[in-house]
Formats: structure tokens, C-alpha cells, sequence
């Protein structure tokens, strides 16, 4: 039976460092210029808030596209010449939780089966959503998925900010939906009905919204009386591009971080597993690295 081509857009993401796994995460693939990259959050490459410095990445892929019961490891090296080669936002701002890591797709597509979005999948700067809006996360909470068939889970969420106005400012949506350590980096999607290469018709397709990253929460929550928001940051699909060509439009405002920059040193010596990160910028957000 064939896989979902949605589901072949998604890969479960292990951190390593040495050799010995640190976490669980998710990514998804991305295809722009012709060129390949694995999306994740930039705190799956590297939170040293939390002392968290993998020096590669690990993905399981599908080897054969009419049995998902075969596929095969990948590993992703996350330093070359002991500098990163994941490409961040080029304003530099620490808070944008996506990265994009290259990939050598020509070696990829002879052994692998997978999928990718693109461009024609990101919505334009003049399209928007309803309030409300559906959507599906697709990921590994957790790390738990169908092992037997190396398959991610897909939980429900609705858009529950004004998706045109980023929030508060920065370039991201809320998303209402319960999500667990592991889905760091998946995908938030939705089906919409999309103009064809044929003028005048239509079809239904997966768009990407964007990147799954943190929870939300608030400094001021009673954990005695309060229940946790159960609302979650998303960042913009937009970014992506911006964050492979290292160049952002000329109408919008950047604000850089002078003390971050998009190249990083190799980690010096072991870490244990990440934990939970905070995000000042929206009260207490818990970053999911596992």
C-alpha cells in the first residue's frame, strides 16, 4: 500500500552527540531553488541555555514506497570544518526557532523514498485564514509513532491568533492544540483549495503554515488552580526561504542580535539530554527538544 505523500514530507529526528542519543525531535523537508533541506527548530541543533550540543542528526527514511516496513538510517552531520552547517534567520535573532540544514539530495533520492514541500505550498503574503482555522501537527510526541511502518502521528489544532498579525510581533501564530516534547519542528498544515498550473482550475492541496516550535505559557498561572494554556507557538512558513537565501524582503523591519550569530562553534565535550528552555518574549514558553 502506498505511504501518504504528507507523511513522506516528515521524518522523526534524533540528536546525537558522539554517538550517544541525546533526544527526540521532528523535521520535515523542504525544497526551494532546487536545492534540499531538513526544517527543524533551531533548539533540536543546539540550546545551550539548557547545555543541549549535538553534533549530528539522525533520520529513519523509507527505502521502498509500496512497504513502509523498509527503510534505512540517515545521519546528518550538524558541523563541517568545526563550524555549523545549519542556516538560521539572517537577522539573527536568537528567539526565530527554525533552521534549515542542507542536504545532499542527489545521494538521497537513489536510496530513499521521500517527499518535500515547496514554494507553491507556503501561503503568499496576501492570503490568510479565518479565526479558527483547522489544522493538523505532524510529528513524533514523544517519539512515539508506528514503529513497525516508520510512520508519524497527526494531532488536530486550530489557528487560535489572528493569523494575518503576528503575534505580539514577532513572526509567528498560536496554535490551540495539546502537544508534547518531540514534535519540536514538525509541520502545521491545512488543506486548501489552491489554484493548478491549468487557469481557472482548482484543487484541493496540503499547505504549509509552518513550524511547530514551543507551549506557551504564563509567569502568573496558579499550577494549583490553573490548568496550562495549552496554546503553542508556530512559526511562520514564510521564514524558509528567507533563512536559506540569508536575505529578508526589503519592506520588513529586522532587528538583530549582535551576540548570535547564524555560524556557531562545534560543541567542546558531552551534554546530557536537553530539557525545558524559556522564551522571555512570550511569559514561560517550554521549548520541546525531545
Amino acid at each position: 500500500m502506498l505511504i501518504p505523500e504528507l507523511f513522506l514530507r516528515v521524518a522523526k529526528v534524533e540528536t546525537y552527540l558522539r554517538g550517544q542519543l541525546l533526544t527526540n525531535a521532528s523535521g520535515f523537508f523542504f525544497r526551494w531553488k532546487s536545492k534540499l533541506y531538513l526544517i527543524t527548530n533551531r533548539h533540536v541543533c543546539r540550546d545551550d541555555a539548557v547545555g543541549h550540543q549535538p553534533d549530528s542528526l539522525k533520520l529513519q527514511l523509507h527505502t521502498h514506497r509500496d512497504d513502509p516496513k523498509q527503510n534505512g538510517p540517515l545521519t546528518i552531520p550538524l558541523y563541517e570544518n568545526n563550524l555549523s552547517r545549519w542556516k538560521a534567520h539572517p537577522s539573527n535573532r536568537a528567539e526565530i526557532d527554525v533552521v534549515a540544514v542542507p542536504l545532499a539530495d542527489d545521494a538521497l533520492e537513489s536510496k530513499y523514498q521521500f517527499s518535500s514541500f515547496g514554494a507553491e505550498d507556503v501561503l503568499g503574503s496576501d492570503e490568510t485564514l479565518p479565526p479558527g482555522q483547522q489544522v493538523l501537527i505532524i510529528g513524533f510526541p514523544l517519539g512515539f509513532h508506528d514503529t513497525l511502518h516508520n510512520l508519524p502521528l497527526v494531532r488536530q489544532a486550530v489557528v487560535a491568533s489572528e493569523f494575518a498579525h503576528p503575534f505580539k510581533g514577532d513572526p509567528y501564530f498560536v496554535t490551540d492544540a495539546r502537544t508534547h516534547r518531540g514534535t519540536s519542528g514538525s509541520p502545521v498544515v491545512t488543506k486548501l483549495r489552491r489554484p493548478t498550473a491549468v487557469a481557472g482550475q482548482f484543487e484541493d492541496r496540503w499547505c504549509l503554515l509552518g513550524v511547530h516550535a514551543a507551549t506557551l505559557d504564563v509567569s502568573n498561572r496558579d499550577p494549583l488552580y490553573d490548568d496550562r494554556l495549552g496554546l503553542n507557538v508556530t512559526w511562520y512558513a514564510s521564514l524558509i526561504p528567507e533563512i536559506i537565501d540569508g536575505a529578508i524582503p526589503a519592506n520588513q523591519k529586522v532587528v538583530t542580535n549582535p551576540e548570535r550569530g547564524n555560524t556557531l562553534p562545534a560543541p567542546p565535550l558531552p551534554n546530557g539530554a536537553a530539557g525545558l528552555g524559556t522564551n522571555p518574549q512570550s511569559g514561560i514558553a517550554s521549548r520541546p527538544a525531545s
